[in-house]
């Protein structure tokens, strides 16, 4: 469960960060979409780790 809120808090927040930048003008929209797939790319990444895990490891 911590790496599904992990996931969940970095999509988030990166999409609020570049949500506030675009709308100040501080970054383009171009930007904005390119951080958003960057952030997807990354939030994939970590729940693969998800993959790794073995229940029949815990205790042996």
């Amino acid at each position: 469960m911590r790496n599904v809120k992990t996931n969940v808090a970095l999509a988030l927040g990166f999409k609020a960060l570049f949500l506030v930048s675009t709308a100040l003008g501080i970054t383009g929209m171009w930007v904005a979409v390119m951080a958003d797939t960057g952030a997807t790319v990354l939030v994939t990444l970590n729940a693969l780790h998800l993959l790794r895990y073995r229940f029949n490891d815990i205790g042996a």
